[in-house]
């Protein structure tokens, strides 16, 4: 019989560290200004660079997107709504059953705009159509693919030390929408209009990125307490309805960056408890490379959001410990796969 993985201590859920507006304006003022200073000794590689990674981090922060979804993002699906914004389209995602798309809008701010980021990239590397986001080579050549999903979590850190932030590493693909996500939160929008602009369909994704001003309920709870009264009998609320359940098989390998490196066992022992354990894992062999999870959630869309978070956290916690990861995820009706 399978036994689920099992431990004595068991690990608190880690998420990834939000990106704070102030942290988000340090990150794009020293973007500009190594832009500047790459265009004034002639390095046009430098310069496109910044240029691209400044957009990627505004259009991500402001819109709130995962990383997925920039690196789909495609320059002929961009419009340009004079006074307001821009609109960005994805022709499919993987929670769009329809494949009818979904337009979101980019607002046009003041400072640190996205849309006029976005716009300065474009325009510096000569992008007509094709992907948005894509590498830049020591020449200052333009790749016609994406860049990888796989590669987000070292971008966003090498632009977050390079700009000087503390403690990088603490910061993974979902540091944007988190950023974003708290930053509303805190400045009075609903939980109803934030799901709405980002697009999470349940408040389980929506309250998974807000960490919120009053972090143990205490101010709020405190002001609804009553004066002190003799206890009333209450009736007994109805049980919630079961959250469905999808059968997901793991197939994760580690790798060390080089033969120095001690942390593999560590990685894979952490991966376990706190990526695949919440999830009900189940070993399938004995060397621990292949697992059975129960993914629940609400929805569909949920469901993709708990797939996208757990991978980027599986990612996270092996780069922290100097090894590659090669992880392949496939529901056992062999309808989908994800990697």
């Amino acid at each position: 019989m399978l036994k689920g993985i099992q431990t004595v201590h068991p690990s608190q859920e880690k998420r990834a560290t939000p990106l704070q507006l102030t942290q988000l304006g340090q990150v794009v003022d020293w973007l500009d200004g190594a832009a500047t200073a790459a265009g004034t000794r002639d390095d046009a590689a430098g310069r496109l660079r910044h240029l691209r990674d400044r957009a990627f981090v505004l259009l991500g922060f402001w819109r709130g997107f995962r990383g997925d979804e920039l690196v789909r993002l495609q320059v002929q699906d961009l419009e340009l709504v004079a006074g307001e914004g821009m609109t960005c389209f994805l022709p499919h995602s993987k929670s769009d059953r329809q494949h009818a798309g979904t337009t979101y809008k980019v607002p046009a701010l003041s400072r640190w705009c996205p849309v006029a980021a976005t716009m300065t990239w474009v325009a510096a590397a000569a992008l007509h159509e094709g992907p948005l986001f894509r590498a830049v080579n020591q020449w200052g050549g333009i790749a016609a693919a994406p860049l990888h999903p796989n590669s987000l979590v070292h971008l966003l850190r090498r632009i977050f030390r390079e700009a000087g932030l503390s403690s990088p590493n603490d910061y993974s693909g979902h540091s944007l929408r988190r950023g974003f996500a708290g930053w509303a939160n805190a400045n009075g929008w609903d939980v109803k209009a934030l799901m709405e602009y980002v697009g999470w369909r349940d408040v389980q994704s929506a309250m998974r990125y807000l960490d919120g001003a009053d972090p143990f309920a205490r101010q709020r709870i405190e002001a609804s307490l009553p004066p002190a009264t003799p206890p009333l009998l209450a009736l007994a609320a109805p049980a919630p309805d079961p959250v469905p359940t999808t059968a997901v098989e793991a197939t994760v390998t580690l790798t060390r960056f080089n033969s120095r490196v001690r942390g593999l066992a560590k990685a894979h022992r952490l991966i376990e408890q706190i990526c695949l354990q919440p999830h009900q894992a189940q070993r399938l062999n004995t060397d621990g490379t292949r697992y059975r999870l129960a993914i629940a959630a609400v929805d569909e869309a949920a469901f993709e959001e708990t797939i996208a978070m757990l991978l980027d956290e599986m990612h996270r916690i092996a780069d922290n410990h100097q090894c590659f990861l090669a992880v392949a995820l496939r529901d056992e009706a062999g309808e989908r796969h994800w990697d």
